[in-house]
């Protein structure tokens, strides 16, 4: 009987058995890194039978997936039947902020917090909330408590950089950047932080420093290029940053921002052939910018529509 089953298989398989089945091989698809069929075959075992501990493995899934919206009722649920579990709830906060859920967000960091007022993620998860709905001082108050708790909390004290840097205080912005800096001097998001912040309290040359330290890190920052570019420009270093432009250009031939400024400084140096070239890839890329034009582009354009007229005299 043994061997004959083990060939053709029982003549009915249990649902406990189909279902054990399921779970497992989804938990060691999961594993494996096999997201798709992780979900298929758990959301099959859960037809199956409700069972809390498949639904935090689908939770997981969907939450690897970054497919948050899926994985929210499944942590809602879940903290409904077991209120007490930190983690838990500590993981339903921090899904509620993927997705911008600030008020509800809030909430559960608050529960949280009245049962343990020194959670430092609660804490950093309830300032992220308070950001999102510009409860700046609430934010601050939030996040300086969990600095003081962890110390090497890195992220709340970027987040709290990143606050302050909203309520414009960027001497303080600049304390929490330069300790991040010296934290971890490779990290790219810390540099840029850092490089704003001095560029805001006018430590133009130091900022210069940092932004191309960022380059250095990762070329394709945009962000970073626009902000070195203008620096240049406002240090008075328009070769600086018409080099800067074209080697962004020919990186990334569809940043639509760094034809327009490149455009600009071709303005500057009395060069409006090639401002308009660039003013005109500029738009092609980006059309919808085309209301943010200002005056300083008047003459570009201008002489951009007399090139068209020269290419096509009849008017086609």
């Amino acid at each position: 009987m043994g061997f004959f089953s083990s060939i053709f298989g029982t003549p009915q398989t249990s649902e406990e058995g189909k279902f054990d089945t399921l779970r497992d091989d989804g938990v060691r698809a999961m594993q494996m890194g096999e997201l798709p069929y992780a979900e298929k075959c758990l959301k099959a075992a859960l037809e199956l039978r409700d069972d809390d501990k498949t639904k935090a493995f689908l939770a997981e899934v969907y939450l690897h997936m970054n497919q948050y919206d899926a994985a929210l009722p499944l942590l809602e649920v879940l903290c409904a039947a077991h209120p007490d579990d930190k983690e838990l709830n500590l993981l339903w906060a921090q899904t509620l902020g993927k997705l911008e859920k600030w008020e509800k967000q809030r909430d559960v960091c608050a529960a949280l917090l009245k049962t343990d007022a020194t959670e430092a993620r609660a804490l950093y998860l309830s300032a992220q909330a308070e950001k999102g709905l510009g409860d700046y001082l609430t934010a601050i108050v939030h996040l300086t408590q969990c600095t003081t708790l962890r110390p090497d909390f890195h992220s709340a004290r970027l987040l709290r950089a990143q606050v302050l840097e909203a309520m414009g205080q960027w001497n303080e912005v600049l304390a929490d950047t330069e300790a991040l800096v010296e934290t971890n001097p490779e990290n790219e998001e810390y540099q840029f932080s850092h490089a704003r912040a001095l560029s805001h309290v006018g430590r133009e040359d130091e900022a210069i420093q940092q932004f191309e330290a960022v380059l250095q890190l990762n070329p394709f920052n945009r962000e970073a290029t626009l902000c070195l570019g203008r620096l240049y420009e406002s240090t008075s270093r328009r070769d600086k940053a018409l080099k800067l432009y074209t080697e962004a250009i020919d990186l990334m031939p569809d940043f639509a921002e760094a034809y327009k400024a490149r455009g600009g400084v071709k303005h500057q140096l009395k060069d409006d052939a090639g401002a308009a070239e660039d003013l005109k890839r500029s738009l092609e890329l980006a059309p919808e910018k085309a209301a943010e034009l200002d005056g300083e582009y008047t003459n570009v354009e201008n002489e951009m529509n007399q090139r068209y007229r020269n290419l096509n005299p009849y008017g086609f």
